[in-house]
């Protein structure tokens, strides 16, 4: 069980899994990595809320910006096979998006 699966059960199911075995915290796809690096910043809870207040696209963005400036990692705007936004940590591209570069397919 991926750790996002357990917390999509305290979330009412705000956070599931993706075919690709991805998390989509309320249409942000995120990569393993990714999320795990995000809730460095946010409890579960807290990233649920920042994404219905954003938006996928929006929460993205602001996300990117926060950890622009991270000393080891930052979070790049990617593309997946899910229909949504999707982040990635910036060691898992081999080019990361322009910036603001986050798409929706």
């Amino acid at each position: 069980m991926k750790i996002w699966e357990l917390h999509g059960r305290q979330t009412n199911g705000a956070i599931r899994g993706t075919p690709d075995g991805e998390a989509d915290v309320q249409g942000l796809i995120f990569s393993e990595k990714a999320y795990f690096l995000a809730l460095q910043a946010f409890r579960p809870t807290q990233l649920v809320e920042f994404v219905q207040e954003h938006g996928p696209a929006g929460a993205a963005r602001e996300l990117i910006a926060h950890f622009e400036s991270a000393p080891v990692h930052a979070l790049v705007a990617s593309r997946g096979m899910s229909p949504g936004p999707m982040v990635r940590r910036s060691d898992e591209v081999a080019s990361p998006a322009p910036p603001g570069g986050v798409t929706t397919h």
